[in-house]
């Protein structure tokens, strides 16, 4: 299927067609694991790529004037940059606030109870999966702030998206705390 022939079937509604454009992954997946990400960061910008896309098309603001693998590539490309400023920004300001220093022992009253082992454990965890998993965990469960907040504050395109963002931050967090050493700490 052509460009041309992508853009006239999801103007009539085809949405079936968007398949299509997975082909071009492969360089996004190349060219965000070349700059300090891996399968999954590429699997999400390509993905918000083609959201951009589909909007634009449907909205009658895409031109066809480059390839459609161009087009996905350069704002897959917007997206991981801006998704790199985004960490680094938050582990600036991670390291000169503190954020797990001061203050969090009143939010969550659970690991108190259990004592400063607990809270060092799940510290240590929380350091080892990084940013922004790290930043986002701690505003989801310390601070309770909402999805939409969430994502306005790092930048998801949606509250979906920022929570998919949580679910594979605890897929993380998970793997690295054992339930039975929890249960043992005091």
């Amino acid at each position: 299927m052509t460009d041309q022939e992508l853009i006239d079937q999801l103007k009539k509604g085809n949405e079936k067609c968007l398949q299509q454009l997975y082909r071009h992954m492969g360089m996004v997946k190349s060219w965000v694991g070349q700059n300090n990400g891996n399968e999954d960061d590429a699997l999400d910008v390509f993905q918000e790529a083609i959201i951009v896309f589909y909007k634009n098309v449907m909205a009658g603001n895409y031109q066809l004037q480059s390839k459609i693998s161009t087009y996905l590539f350069e704002v897959s490309k917007r997206q991981w940059l801006n998704q790199l400023n985004r960490r680094k920004k938050y582990e600036n300001r991670q390291s000169e606030v503190g954020v797990l220093q001061g203050g969090h022992e009143s939010i969550n009253p659970e690991i108190t109870r259990k004592g400063p082992n607990l809270k060092e454990y799940l510290e240590k965890a929380l350091t080892k999966i990084g940013e922004p998993c790290k930043s986002v965990l701690e505003a989801t469960i310390f601070l309770g702030m909402r999805m939409e907040d969430i994502a306005e504050k790092f930048n998801y395109s949606s509250a979906r998206s920022a929570s998919q963002q949580k679910l594979r931050c605890l897929q993380k967090l998970r793997g690295e705390v054992s339930y039975e050493v929890i249960i043992r700490l005091k």
